[in-house]
């Protein structure tokens, strides 16, 4: 059965919007979690450089609208999980439900990045999506009742591919008191369970989960068969069933183990049928401990992949090794190229929406510099007016870098910021396509290689050339 949670972010503690959404973007990637990042997908920006991408948004967004928040009231982005019954589903066709999820709850307004986990036995997705949308002049409204319409979604696009939901979910009710504070950021009970949140899905069992408690703040105890936590400023504890059905002790220990109704089998792996997988060292998995039924299996998934294999050559036209490598090779080209252009097209549109920035700001402290170059006490009046003296100098020092071209009118430089995201969209289309094609060379090629034995050879040759 696939559930679903909607989560704003903000700054975490001290560090800056950019560091916070690196952090959680990096864990959202990391290797061991999504297949060593092949299962990664994104929309209208690059995994690897997505915290930047949204940051350079931001800018552009305060600098076009003139509006800012405060950090512990500025929404800078949105995470969304979404979990599926153990056995139901193979990690590819998840992240294409997640990746759809996405697009429809965002309505392709807004850059996101799904991540989708296969380090539990429940599969599940992690969604981040800017709270800035694409053009820069507004923000995601989290709408009243946003977490029920995300999930009445999630469970429509469930039921239409033929996964389960859960029907009828039970919800906890929450006072007025309860909901006033939650939304001013200082509800107890709200910020314990984005920690919760935030800390449960990297912990391998219930002890190292109260660990992670304790070393974020929290204290831990039991009274009689409660669970309770209490932040360091809290006066009462609070038990953890009194947050909701998904937080009670014995909903905590299952969603750690992704133990369900039903477990998937352990003698026969979901695999996807559809594309190509790399092959088993059947030796080197039996010398880790493996046993006879494994290696049964993997022997029958090695021949189905080679099958898939040599249907991809044919399908492909392509009938010598020779073929095969140059394709692979062309394919990691243009899969570089691309990567290599939509980094300059990013990094142009950063510098752009940098200049408009310091334009801006240049004629909103213009006369207060003024001013202040007049004044006969200079430190009193920058004492006063620091931060808009710093901003008109850094304006300063932004134009001097021009050298002798002209400051453009920052029309001039919506227009090009306007062409070069046109130029983006293009361009991250053909990546993703670039992107899959190459893989699937690659995986290709290398099954070739281990069917014929070329990687054997290979290393043979050079322990050779080194003794």
């Amino acid at each position: 059965m696939a559930v679903s949670s909607l989560l704003p972010r903000k700054a975490a503690g001290s560090k800056s919007r950019r560091q916070t959404l690196h952090d959680r973007l990096d864990y959202d990637q990391k290797e061991e979690k999504t297949k060593g990042g092949e299962l990664v997908t994104s929309y209208m920006c690059s995994p690897e450089t997505a915290a930047e991408e949204f940051e350079t948004a931001k800018l552009i967004y305060e600098t076009e609208t003139g509006r800012s928040l405060p950090a512990q009231k500025d929404i800078i982005a949105y995470r969304i999980i979404q979990s599926f019954q153990p056995g139901e589903i193979t990690p590819e066709e998840a992240g294409r439900l997640g990746y759809e999820l996405a697009m429809k709850f965002t309505k392709g307004q807004h850059q996101f990045v799904v991540s989708t986990h296969v380090d539990k036995s429940h599969i599940h997705n992690h969604i981040e999506f800017n709270s800035t949308n694409l053009t820069c002049d507004g923000k995601f409204k989290n709408f009243k009742n946003s977490a029920s319409a995300l999930r009445r979604l999630n469970d429509q696009i469930c039921r239409e591919h033929g996964y389960s939901v859960i029907e009828n979910p039970k919800e906890k009710g929450q006072r007025y008191q309860e909901k006033a504070a939650a939304k001013r950021g200082r509800s107890f009970k709200e910020r314990l369970r984005q920690s919760i949140d935030g800390l449960l899905p990297g912990c391998k069992d219930f002890e190292e989960f109260l660990s992670r408690m304790r070393a974020e703040g929290y204290e831990v105890r039991r009274r009689g068969k409660s669970l309770e936590f209490r932040a360091p400023e809290q006066e009462r504890f609070t038990r953890s069933y009194r947050l909701g059905d998904e937080y009670t002790e014995a909903a905590l220990r299952k969603r750690i183990s992704g133990i369900h109704d039903r477990t998937p089998s352990k003698s026969k792996p979901v695999t996807d049928n559809k594309r190509i997988n790399l092959l088993v060292d059947i030796q080197a998995k039996i010398n880790a401990g493996k046993g006879k039924g494994y290696e049964r299996w993997a022997k029958v998934f090695n021949l189905k992949e080679a099958a898939k294999t040599l249907n991809f050559l044919l399908d492909n036209g392509i009938k010598d090794y020779d073929e095969l490598n140059t394709r692979t090779e062309a394919a990691g080209k243009k899969f570089d190229n691309l990567s290599v252009r939509i980094r300059q097209l990013e990094g142009r549109m950063a510098e752009t929406a940098q200049l408009k920035m310091h334009i801006i700001n240049y004629s909103k402290t213009r006369e207060i510099y003024k001013a202040y170059r007049k004044s006969r006490n200079k430190k009193e009046y920058y004492a006063a007016h620091t931060d808009e003296i710093k901003k008109h100098e850094a304006a300063k020092a932004a134009f001097d870098a021009l050298g002798s071209k002209p400051v453009p009118k920052v029309a001039q430089l919506s227009e090009e910021y306007a062409a070069l995201l046109a130029e983006k969209k293009a361009c991250y289309e053909e990546y993703k396509t670039a992107r899959k094609e190459m893989i699937e060379y690659q995986k290709a090629k290398q099954n070739i290689d281990t069917i014929l034995g070329i990687n054997l050879l290979e290393q043979e040759m050079q322990k050779e050339v080194q003794r």
